[in-house]
């Protein structure tokens, strides 16, 4: 009896391990997020019952920072909660590379206590979480815009499994009202080395005696190190860049040089200084750049006017999604190097045009976007890995497009773009 007895007590254990509960963190890119979720959520509907909480309002999980699913995903037993945090491509591969402790700013992780509706087969959402309640843990899988090697954890990049899932595109952007039509990376080396250039550098119009001013991310951005590899200006030389400090109504009507507190502060190649911050995601750059600045006061970092109030134009990049958002709210797209995108129509998606010039390679400014996951991970979170992998393709919507898609290629960021072999 004794040996039955103890095979029951296996048989029980063996049962109680294939039907354990699992929580997967993923974090990383912001400029990704949209397919990055949508590629999640798809893969929870294809499971079955599910929901899901986020900190935006209802029907706008893919502009959220927080969020969170619980329900079933494919090839995982039991219940799968995976929480998301998108802090930026180089974070989240330092969120791989650090463990929480060490990390200066960790991504934090949803509470399952915040997603209150009930499940559905089609997904119940619970929107405008409050986020007080996220707490730091450690990060299974990471989205980055840029390799391990373009960030000071080039050195973890070993211990990494990592795969392209697909071209994640960027375009040049002036605000409301500016009349810049195109942006050369030469042009944009100088305006990112002081902060601010005359608008006839952009124009060939000598009457255009206005200023130009650099607005962009912090170091944090997957987005900041793609763009400064494209125009060669180096991934880790300092900018001068600035924010919008004070609006009224559709008008910003003070731009501060970027100081180094925390809401600005560069500080993963140790270089928080003056003007070499930014905003630590697109939705503040894309907001922003639905704004005019017909009469807009520069002041520097402590506040002291540089400029009085004058009309300025901005420039930046974004990302496809974020750049479609800004052209809505009356930003406006810019050539870059004289190619330039559509983003067609109401969806502000990629239009056919746009996509032949991405994967014939006329169009150069986009990047491989990457899935990172760590050599241990355990077999859930393979799974996990795997399966948003192969869902990304069918997903990316407007971020960018299917590697399959492309004609040529590049083998750093920033490389040379080539036909494919």
């Amino acid at each position: 009896m004794k040996p039955t007895f103890i095979l029951g007590l296996s048989a029980l254990a063996l049962a109680a391990t294939a039907s354990a509960d699992v929580t997967i963190n993923v974090t990383g890119a912001t400029a990704f997020r949209s397919a990055a979720l949508t590629s999640i959520k798809a893969k929870f509907a294809a499971g079955g019952s599910y929901k899901y909480a986020h900190d935006q309002a209802s029907g706008s999980l893919t502009s959220s920072t927080y969020s969170i699913f619980i329900g079933t995903f494919p090839g995982i037993s039991g219940t799968t909660t995976m929480r998301c945090c998108f802090t930026g491509s180089v974070e989240g591969i330092r969120a791989l590379a650090l463990a929480p402790a060490s990390d200066p700013s960790p991504p934090k992780y949803l509470p399952a206590s915040v997603a209150t509706t009930a499940a559905a087969a089609s997904g119940g959402e619970t929107a405008s979480v409050a986020t007080s309640g996220a707490t730091t843990a450690d990060s299974d899988i990471a989205f980055s815009d840029v390799t391990a090697a373009s960030t000071p954890y080039a050195s973890s990049a070993s211990s990494f499994t990592t795969d392209a899932v697909g071209v994640i595109v960027f375009t040049m952007m002036t605000n409301e009202g500016s009349t810049i039509t195109n942006v050369t990376s030469q042009q944009y080396r100088s305006l990112l080395t002081q902060g601010y250039q005359p608008k006839s550098l952009f124009t060939g119009v000598a009457s255009d005696t206005s200023n130009v001013f650099a607005v962009g991310r912090n170091d944090a951005s997957g987005t900041r190190t793609t763009v400064l590899a494209e125009i060669g200006y180096g991934i880790t030389t300092s900018v001068n860049q600035y924010f919008t400090n004070t609006t009224s109504g559709n008008t910003i009507t003070q731009l501060k040089l970027c100081d180094t507190s925390a809401t600005y502060a560069s500080t993963v190649w140790g270089q928080n200084i003056a003007g070499n911050g930014g905003y630590v995601s697109g939705s503040g750059v894309k907001t922003a750049f639905g704004l005019t600045s017909n009469s807009t006061q520069v002041v520097d970092e402590t506040g002291a006017e540089s400029f009085a109030a004058a009309p300025i134009s901005l420039i930046t990049w974004l990302g496809v999604s974020d750049a479609g958002s800004a052209k809505t709210a009356g930003g406006v797209l810019c050539a870059y190097n004289g190619v330039s995108l559509d983003l067609a129509g109401t969806s502000n998606a990629l239009s056919t045009a746009d996509k032949a010039k991405i994967a014939n390679g006329s169009y150069t400014a986009w990047g491989y976007e990457r899935m990172f996951r760590k050599n241990s991970a355990s077999t859930d979170v393979q799974t996990a890995y795997t399966g948003i992998k192969t869902a990304v393709p069918a997903n990316i919507g407007s971020a960018g497009l299917p590697i399959t898609d492309l004609a040529v290629g590049r083998s750093t960021d920033g490389g040379n773009v080539a036909p494919i072999n």
